[in-house]
């Protein structure tokens, strides 16, 4: 069993032609079409490990009695997701996305979300199933809306013994040291350090080594078409390629990368072939529109 612990959201897409501009103002009009709702934030990373095979549960904050918390479970269950959620009553966050279908390009996102710091009685409720499920591998998806806090961190750490997994805020960063791999992108990587850190080899390889040996962890700098850069706390260093696809959006791509790596880690591979696999699903996936997962036939299937 794989646990995904983090801020659980709702994807909604409206999809719809864009054919002039505003007489209010010099905008586009979408004349909406069609919507759906998906899976997204630590919610989404559970439904790629799904669309893996993997038994998942999910944990974070929804608010089980709103319509949109309802169209979160709705979804897990039909999913195959088990659940265990805590509610102090916010809002379920709901990532609003508009699609000009004719170009298969998002045009605007409008963010609902209440990123207030969840309680210790909450967190605790969390940490303690965690610890109940004793799963080989937790991701912690981090996406800054208050459900990680330096409390829930600290009783994770007493307990939990498996492989932690983080896909970290800045903000958050220091909350994360000896956990078994960080995997900031390149702009958070940035916002770390406290520098803008150029997209080259030389550079990444000073900035995983510095942060590996701040935080006691291993280091994945995802750094888009460009691949990664993988520092391992037995001090190599491995620069991954980026495979060439057609890029429709990037929403969700670095969910489906650390589900990936935790499905590999999960089947007893190196970290360094669970990366070089993550990349194959992240480069499958930015092909997709949307919030989408990576299926076992679309990444081992060489000749795709």
């Amino acid at each position: 069993m794989i646990c995904v612990l983090g801020d659980v959201m709702l994807d909604k897409y409206s999809f719809g032609k864009i054919e002039r501009i505003s007489p209010e103002a010099p905008v586009p009009v979408i004349s909406v079409l069609e919507e759906k709702y998906a899976l997204g934030g630590a919610a989404n990373v559970a439904n790629n490990l799904i669309s893996l095979k993997e038994d998942v549960y999910l944990l974070g904050l929804n608010n089980n009695g709103s319509n949109l918390g309802k169209k979160v479970i709705s979804l897990c269950e039909k999913s195959g997701i088990k659940t265990f959620f805590v509610n102090d009553n916010r809002p379920t966050t709901l990532k609003h996305r508009f699609i000009a279908r004719d170009y298969n390009q998002q045009v605007l996102r409008a963010d609902y979300e209440d990123k207030t710091p969840l309680s210790y009685e909450y967190s605790k409720k969390l940490v303690d199933k965690i610890l109940e499920l004793n799963p080989k591998i937790l991701i912690i998806s981090d996406y800054g809306k208050g459900v990680i806090t330096q409390k829930l961190m600290e009783n994770l750490k007493r307990g939990y013994t498996g492989k932690i997994l983080v896909d970290p805020k800045p903000k958050n960063v220091d909350l994360y040291k000896d956990v078994y791999l960080l995997k900031p992108n390149l702009n958070e990587a940035s916002n770390i350090l406290g520098e803008k850190l150029k997209n080259e080899d030389s550079k990444l390889e000073e900035a995983v080594k510095e942060l590996m040996s701040k935080y006691h962890s291993n280091v994945l700098i995802t750094r888009g078409s460009r691949g990664s850069t993988l520092s391992t706390l037995n001090g190599n260093i491995y620069h991954i390629p980026a495979e060439k696809r057609e890029v429709y959006d990037v929403s969700g791509a670095g969910d489906t990368f650390l589900a990936t790596i935790a499905y590999a880690l999960n089947h007893d591979y190196s970290l360094l072939d669970a990366v070089e696999l993550a990349t194959r699903a992240s480069s499958i996936v930015v092909g997709k529109v949307g919030t989408a997962t990576v299926t076992l036939d679309e990444l081992f299937n060489k000749d795709e």
